[in-house]
């Protein structure tokens, strides 16, 4: 949490609780989170009104903790967070990979979906990996991600800017290393930049952690890809 242009800081202990209800109401988009979807994440099990009480407890903290009274709006039993006041990552990544999906801007700078992969920095609230209100959103992000490095590597690709392409594979390898789709781009790019030993060396890997992990083989698209390699022909784009 930034405030101001400085990280939030506690000279004391953590103030655990605010910053739990803070996080909550991201991992539930931020923007009318019913009351009851908080408390349940919250104080699990609790009396509805102790529960209650305690969200408007921890609400005021919260409030004077980030020193914005306006900074979370109530308003008919649901809590948001004033959009006018906060930046958040996730919507700003939300935001431009949805922008992505329709857009063709590529001026040979940037493409919209590269601005969006660039916004992810890896699992949604890692500290929290075992918080049953966290997974739904860190799932929902990671695929997102996933879905956005693969249209990004195609067209690039398209516009054979190949090493953006792989900078842009290799991004989403990062957070998924059995994406065949991937392998696949990186071996294409290889293949076009003249470089036909690193994407063997790129088939190779896929075939190595698919039989470690999966006990699989690679796709017969991929393998397909492979023999082409070798054999010195182009590799299509799919």
């Amino acid at each position: 949490v930034w405030r101001d242009g400085h990280r939030l800081t506690f000279p004391g202990k953590v103030p655990r609780k605010p910053l739990a209800l803070l996080k909550v109401l991201i991992a539930y988009g931020g923007r009318s989170v019913p009351e009851y979807r908080i408390t349940d994440a919250l104080w699990p099990g609790e009396d509805a009104d102790l529960a209650a009480k305690n969200l408007d407890v921890t609400l005021a903290r919260l409030r004077k903790l980030l020193c914005l009274p306006e900074s979370v709006i109530v308003d008919n039993d649901a809590l948001s967070l004033n959009p006018d006041l906060f930046w958040i990552d996730v919507w700003a990544f939300e935001s431009a990979a949805n922008d992505a999906i329709g857009s063709t801007r590529g001026n040979g700078t940037r493409t919209t979906a590269e601005d969006a992969i660039d916004l992810y920095r890896g699992d949604f609230l890692p500290a929290d990996e075992v918080a049953p209100w966290a997974l739904r959103k860190r799932e929902r992000l990671r695929s997102t991600f996933l879905r956005t490095v693969e249209r990004a590597g195609k067209r690039l690709e398209a516009a054979q800017l190949w090493e953006r392409a792989i900078e842009c594979y290799e991004r989403g390898l990062n957070s998924d290393d059995l994406a065949e789709p991937f392998y696949q781009g990186l071996m294409r790019c290889y293949r076009a930049l003249g470089r036909g030993a690193e994407a063997m060396i790129a088939y190779r890997r896929l075939r190595h952690l698919l039989s470690v992990v999966l006990g699989m083989a690679p796709s017969e698209s991929t393998q397909a890809l492979a023999r082409t390699l070798q054999g010195g022909q182009p590799a299509a784009l799919p």
